[in-house]
């Protein structure tokens, strides 16, 4: 390892000396004072404008520079180095300074010779000292690298170490100071160190590689490559027998400041002889430290072995007249307790313990009792079920359990757990079935059990085992009368609990609590019967049903319904008097009985009552909800009725009634009800017949004219219905019937069927030109038709009719049901081409989220704007709103119901696009429309003047 004397300060100081003597030599533009250690160079000092050169070397040095140059030995030397005078190298002044500058190099050389020798002797009584000391060969390796690193600094030292099989072991060194791990791990590669330490052993001589041989090495020794190359490495033998090489000792320098010469070379010759003369020290001293063990672990076992004998013998004898003892107990007539108590006795005499207790386990009734206990430990109860314990934790593993100390603490609590120091149970088997535990405990703190308890003890429970069965034969024959006669009395009982289940259910609703159909109609015959007995006993029925309840089941889901019929239940309960019944009949259909009414007026009454009563909102999965109620009610009257179901019947009859007044109100039948109700049967039966040929159900046509042009642009669709017997029946009548009964949906598609067939027809015939369009209208039951889509695409496609002359019109009532599906429908309609129009739009309940959520291209004014657009200006108003929001949203316009002249021209004064009315034309059949006429209205147009 080089010195670096370029830090001496009293060297730097000579320099700067001699420096200034040179100085007194004569003019010179620049001087420098150099240092030689070896092969380097290295300025002290230096004094002029400028640097003289990067290195002493000739080939470096300027033109008119001066070297002087004085060597100590072959190691070390200085230069005087000047610029500007060639005749001063022979002044006094310049030998002056040159014998100043040996004369500190050679102090400078020799106190660092000092302070090495010193180091050099400090760490190796070191070394000695620790090979003294050390407990094991581990402990030696483990801190011998870190006493090394002392004298080899800035390197990484690895110790390799044969073993018996001639496989290599490393010991790294502890990492240099300020080095990061992760740097160390890099720049100390444990292969080259292991692969040439191999080699230095085989060859018994030491190897100083450079960068290049170690390149040639690891590819010699097929090592992979390296994350960082050292410098050079030096691998010393470390011989220990002979001319065999145990060890080695490696040294890797990876900072290139550091410098090593044939001086580090023989410090670590020195350093690899004294380590070599420790290690046979340290091994032998090692063997011997474990042969001596070995010897005193033989005799402790022998002795340990020796006093185990003894213990056995002892134990033995004392486990023979415990089970002598009990064995004469168990031949005794002596009680439960007192053999218990018996067994207690032989226990102390076996083992040390505070206090014993016994507890048995009831398999069949699975309940756990204490018959005998010595101490305060016992539980009160006698009979408890079992819980978390000792005693449980016994019974439920069927294995010995044994607790000291912080464990005993925690699985015992209460006063029973006070002063326990140690506890053991033990489970008691007879023929391998379970029959509870023994258990003994102490309260001494000197007594703690072990192991030995555990064997004593557990020797004993096999035969207290066999003994507690002779004891409990004869109990158990007596307890099993008694438990025979208890479990009748407890069948007996589930079995009247269970028929009286079974009757309420039968008779019962199970979402609502409330009686079902069946137990209404049995008390509606009870009523009755006492009013045909005694007229004076008068009841009302009433018929409830519940407004859109299949809309919010459907949209809420059905958890939302059956909490909606719950409270529905509740609600009409909280109206009714003591005496009165309510039952629910399924659905959404409640029916209730009025007693003791003499007159309508209460009925009314009540019904009032319950309507009002559902005027404040349901909060229902997490959402506000108005629903409301239709009811129907009928007074018994023997005059017009012989049988009670015919109160029911007729109380739905009144029921409907109210909802074709509009819902949520209560009507009194009217024995008139009976026969409408038979008219709206006929007139279904003959719609039926109606859709199943061409001849009754006619479309008729209206037309839609453009308000600036007054052409033709369009037809509307509406159905008339000639009957064959009461002639032509106005769409109020059976529509509403039909909707009811679900012919509306056979009813729009046979509509779209006649006027896609007619609008083909009329292209054909070349009549409107090829833009006439048709618009017809769609139902909410067939926006809940999936399949609508489908089979018009089939009608389209057969008809050769393109898709966007036909224009659907739907009303926002019929997007209320069910908006998903309408949604979804609407979707697919207009995926085929299919134009939607909302019908009536401005009266509804939501039109413009309709419009923002549904896919709309027409918007038809309703009539009833229309009707006073040209005298008041709300109306005129609103209409301006309207097409102003159809223009911002790119949807085209109908204005209906426009009859007069002042109508129509404040309509096109506003812009509205197309118009329709009785001004233009009324709705008549295919072959009635004045085609003529309605050319005639564009050439009247103003735009034609």
């Amino acid at each position: 390892m080089m010195d670096a004397l370029e830090n001496n300060g009293r060297l730097i100081e000579g320099a700067r000396e001699a420096l200034a003597l040179l100085r007194q030599a004569g003019p010179m533009d620049t001087a420098a004072i150099w240092l030689r250690q070896g092969r380097y160079w290295h300025c002290l000092a230096s004094d002029g404008a400028g640097t003289l050169s990067p290195h002493p070397a000739p080939a470096s040095l300027p033109e008119g520079a001066v070297r002087h140059e004085l060597s100590l030995n072959s190691r070390y030397g200085v230069m005087l180095l000047w610029h500007g005078a060639v005749h001063l190298a022979q002044s006094p002044w310049c030998q002056m300074a040159g014998q100043l500058l040996l004369s500190r190099l050679e102090g400078a050389v020799l106190e660092q010779a000092l302070v090495r020798s010193r180091l050099e002797q400090h760490i190796l009584l070191d070394i000695a000292t620790l090979a003294s000391h050390a407990q094991s060969m581990e402990a030696f390796l483990a801190r011998l690298p870190g006493l090394l690193s002392q004298l080899i600094p800035a390197c990484d030292l690895v110790l390799t170490l044969s073993d018996e099989g001639g496989g290599l072991l490393h010991l790294s060194p502890v990492p240099l100071a300020g080095e990061s791990g992760q740097k160390a791990s890099a720049a100390r590669p444990a292969e080259l160190a292991g692969a040439l330490a191999t080699a230095v052993c085989m060859a018994a001589k030491p190897r100083l590689l450079d960068t290049r041989r170690i390149l040639a090495f690891c590819v010699q020794a097929d090592l992979p490559s390296l994350v960082r190359l050292p410098r050079f490495c030096l691998c010393l033998p470390l011989l220990i027998c002979g001319d065999q090489a145990y060890s080695a000792l490696t040294v890797q320098v990876f900072d290139p400041a550091q410098r090593y010469d044939r001086q580090s070379l023989s410090l670590f010759l020195r350093l690899a002889r004294h380590v070599a003369s420790l290690f046979g020290h340290v091994c032998e001293r090692y063997r011997l430290v474990r042969t001596a063990r070995c010897f005193e672990h033989e005799l402790e076992a022998n002795r340990l072995r020796l006093h185990a004998e003894q213990g056995e013998r002892h134990h033995a004898q004392k486990l023979m007249r415990a089970l002598f003892g009990i064995a004469n107990l168990s031949n005794s007539s002596l009680s439960l307790p007192a053999f218990l108590a018996g067994v207690h006795r032989e226990l102390q005499g076996l083992l040390s313990c505070s206090g014993c207790m016994v507890a048995l386990y009831d398999a069949e009734q699975d309940r756990l009792t204490f018959p005998y206990g010595a101490d305060a430990f016992v539980p009160n109860d006698p009979m408890m079920t079992m819980r978390a314990g000792p005693v449980e934790q016994v019974l439920h593993s069927g294995r010995t359990l044994l607790l000291n100390g912080s464990a005993l603490l925690r699985s015992i609590s209460g006063k029973g757990g006070e002063g326990l120091v140690s506890w053991l149970g033990v489970p008691v088997y007879s023929n391998r079935e379970l029959k509870g535990v023994v258990a003994v405990f102490s309260r001494d703190s000197n007594l703690r059990y072990s192991y030995r308890e555990q064997e004593l003890l557990e020797s004993v429970a096999d035969h207290i085992g066999g003994a507690l069965t002779q004891l409990q034969a004869s109990a158990a024959l007596q307890l099993a009368n008694s438990a025979l006669e208890e479990r009748v009395r407890e069948r007996t009982l589930a079995l009247d609990t269970v028929n009286a289940r079974l009757k309420h259910d039968t008779l019962h609703d199970v979402l609502t609590g409330l009686p079902n159909r069946a137990y209404f109609n049995q008390t509606l015959q009870s009523n009755w019967q006492a009013y045909s007995r005694d007229g004076r006993q008068c009841f009302a029925v009433l018929f409830i049903d519940l407004d859109r309840f299949k809309l919010i089941n459907d949209t809420l889901g059905h958890q939302a319904g059956d909490a909606l019929l719950h409270e529905a239940g509740a609600r009409i309960r909280h109206c009714l008097r003591p005496h009165d019944f309510l039952a629910r009949l399924g659905g959404d259909e409640f029916a209730l009985i009025l007693q003791r009414v003499e007159s309508t007026a209460r009925s009314e009454q009540i019904a009032q009552r319950i309507v009002d009563e559902f005027e404040r909102p349901m909060l229902l999965g997490g959402r506000e909800v108005f629903a409301t109620v239709s009811i129907g009610a009928v007074l018994a009257d023997s005059q017009y009725y012989q049988r009670a179901e015919d109160l029911l019947r007729d109380a739905d009859l009144a029921m409907y009634r109210t909802k074709q007044s509009g819902r949520h109100g209560y009507t009194l039948f009217n024995h008139h009800f009976r026969e409408n109700q038979a008219d709206l049967l006929a007139l279904e039966a003959d719609l039926r017949r109606a859709l199943d040929v061409d001849d009754q159900l006619i479309p008729y046509y209206q037309p839609f004219i453009d308000s600036h042009s007054q052409r033709l642009t369009g037809f509307e669709a509406l159905v008339r219905w000639h009957h064959p017997e009461r002639g032509l029946i106005s769409p109020a009548e059976f529509l509403p019937m039909a909707q009811e009964s679900g012919l509306i949906r056979r009813l729009d598609r046979y509509m779209i069927e006649q006027g896609c067939a007619q609008l083909a027809a009329w292209h054909d015939e070349g009549y409107g030109g090829e833009t006439l369009s048709l618009h017809i209208n769609l139902s909410s039951e067939n926006l809940r038709d999936t399949s609508l889509p489908s089979w018009l695409e089939a009608l389209l496609t057969r008809l050769a009719l393109p898709p966007a002359l036909l224009y659907l019109e739907v009303t926002e009532s019929a997007l209320i049901d069910m908006p998903e599906v309408a949604a979804q429908v609407m979707h697919a309609l207009h995926q085929l081409g299919v134009r939607l129009a909302l019908d009536d739009f401005g009266t509804g309940y939501s039109a413009l989220a309709y419009l923002h959520r549904y896919q709309f291209d027409v918007l038809k004014i309703d009539q009833a704007f229309v009707r006073e657009v040209d005298v008041h200006t709300e109306s005129r108003a609103i209409v301006r709103a309207i097409l102003a929001l159809a223009q911002a949203l790119h949807l085209d316009v109908v204005a209906e119901g426009v009859e007069t002249f002042s109508q129509l021209s404040a309509l096109r004064e506003l812009g509205c696009p197309k118009l329709q009315g009785y001004y233009f034309a009324r709705p008549q059949p295919a072959a009635a429309i004045a085609w003529e006429g309605l050319q005639a209205l564009a050439l009247e147009s103003p735009c034609c003047h």
